[in-house]
């Protein structure tokens, strides 16, 4: 664990709720004592505090106000599976992605709903983890034509029909395509309808890999393509 988090870092004293408290002196064992981390995820500052009672700890001063390179690339991946989602989450995060931009494909099942407190929670544990100050954004749109509005520059990945691969691309063209958005589509790929809008609309790119990648995965090679 890097940091701790709490919404209220920065304050004078912090009160840990029963579930942060569970998990900060039986999961990660932290003895009275010692001093505790703390960052509120927002002002890029670690403050240090010392536990006085029970949950409360109280302020000892800022520890040290952290500087990490800018985020820049925006995943726009149509809906899947929840829990390949929730999986994904603390990946992309660590990897430095910007963004999430999820949006609802021709095949994607229109039941599936985020819970959005979820997901910010299990981002909140992963830049524990991983040092990261500023989580990524996760936000939510209708269709496949309302995210290429958001992100009219943005690139997509077919399996199935283009002349040229996104490896192929040197590091500096892969960062700079990631800036304005990679889409990516759910199991199945994307539909006749939408593949027509994205060769019209948008520049599309295959992948080298030997295999077709599930849609999460693609996410993640993606990603790791582009730090």
């Amino acid at each position: 664990m890097q940091f701790f988090y709490h919404k209220d870092s920065g304050l004078e004293s912090i009160t840990l709720d029963s579930k942060d408290s569970h998990y900060l002196f039986h999961v990660r064992r932290f003895k009275q004592g010692e001093t505790l981390l703390t960052t509120n995820l927002n002002d890029m500052q670690i403050y240090g505090y010392k536990h006085e009672k029970k949950n409360t700890f109280k302020l000892i001063g800022l520890h040290s106000k952290v500087t990490q390179p800018k985020a820049y690339t925006h995943i726009l991946l149509a809906m899947i599976d929840l829990k390949d989602i929730y999986d994904i989450l603390p990946v992309l995060n660590a990897l430095n992605v910007a963004s999430l931009q999820l949006f609802y494909a021709d095949f994607s099942q229109k039941n599936r709903k985020i819970d959005m407190q979820k997901a910010q929670r299990i981002l909140q544990y992963s830049c524990m983890q991983c040092g990261r100050m500023k989580p990524l954004e996760v936000a939510i749109h209708k269709d496949l034509e309302s995210v290429c509005k958001a992100f009219p520059n943005a690139i997509a990945i077919d399996f199935l029909e283009s002349v040229e691969t996104f490896e192929n691309l040197t590091q500096q063209e892969r960062q700079s395509i990631a800036k304005n958005g990679v889409i990516i589509g759910c199991e199945g790929g994307f539909s006749q309808k939408e593949r027509n809008f994205l060769h019209t609309t948008q520049r599309v790119y295959a992948l080298q890999t030997p295999f077709i990648l599930t849609a999460h995965l693609v996410s993640i090679y993606i990603a790791s393509l582009c730090v």
